[in-house]
């Protein structure tokens, strides 16, 4: 059986990478793809966050396509029928119509196999040898696996968080050096699952190293704003957490399931 690579740049060469996910986002269902607080020295000044879910999508639905047994299954991650191929998205059009990717066969040896010709909802022409069309990707089995039990123990190791320079960094300035720091950390995880356990959509679910983990908010100083998000992984009976992650982080690696509806990330 023939892989494709994992990267989108091995799999296909694009004309114009940047103006593609310019008008890809003109194409979907509006949505703000760019950071609250987005970095000048990142050349995607625009949309990051698509650029993120285009690339990340491409690597999931890559590792189903490697991993299927089959050429039905197979064709349900990325089609390739003979010089064409296409994948869904994942996104919708404003009438709420799949997105696919489409490409065809390089003719340029010791390139990529495949060129990008465009994107096209499921009414286009250029589709119509796909079928049955290739569907989403997965990130999970089954629903239950989106919701966080707030039945089990959370274990925080705070220490590390709050001592490791890549977390520390992420904590607003004004905060790091507080001598009570480690004392409102410990009640920002303490008032984040309050917040749980009064409405499950508190906790976010996102995709990451292969397994879902949630996002939880931390209200370090003002109950009513979040300053962070704590990353929690499900263990054998509990969870536990490692890892804090700034509002754009957390919007950056939750969207590649879904569009979160959790309000507290985008504040």
């Amino acid at each position: 059986m023939n892989t494709v690579p994992k990267y989108i740049f091995d799999f296909a060469f694009f004309a114009d990478w940047f103006g593609m996910l310019n008008f890809l986002e003109e194409m979907a269902l509006p949505e703000d793809w760019n950071f609250k607080n987005p970095s000048s020295e990142r050349r995607n000044q625009r949309n990051p966050i698509l650029e993120n879910y285009i690339t990340h999508t491409f690597d999931r639905l890559a590792t189903e396509y490697n991993e299927s047994t089959t050429d039905a299954e197979r064709n349900k991650k990325i089609f390739i029928n003979g010089n064409k191929a296409c994948f869904n998205t994942g996104l919708v059009t404003r009438n709420h119509k799949d997105i696919y990717a489409y490409f065809e066969t390089n003719p340029t040896t010791g390139k990529q196999p495949w060129i990008f010709k465009g994107f096209w909802d499921d009414s286009s022409p250029n589709l119509t040898d796909f079928h049955p069309l290739p569907l989403r990707a997965v990130y999970f089995k089954d629903i239950s696996d989106l919701i966080y039990d707030t039945s089990l123990e959370l274990r925080v190791n705070s220490a590390y968080i709050l001592n490791d320079a890549l977390n520390r960094g992420r904590i607003p300035a004004e905060l790091r050096d507080l001598p009570y720091l480690p004392i409102l950390f410990e009640g920002s995880v303490q008032y984040a699952i309050k917040k749980v356990r009064a409405n499950y959509r508190a906790a976010v679910p996102q995709y990451y190293q292969d397994r879902i983990q949630f996002l939880l908010p931390l209200s370090l100083l003002d109950p009513d704003s979040v300053d962070l998000a704590l990353a929690v992984t499900k263990q054998d009976g509990y969870y536990t957490g490692n890892t804090c992650l700034t509002l754009d982080m957390a919007y950056n690696n939750a969207r590649l399931i879904a569009k979160p509806d959790a309000f507290w990330l985008r504040t």
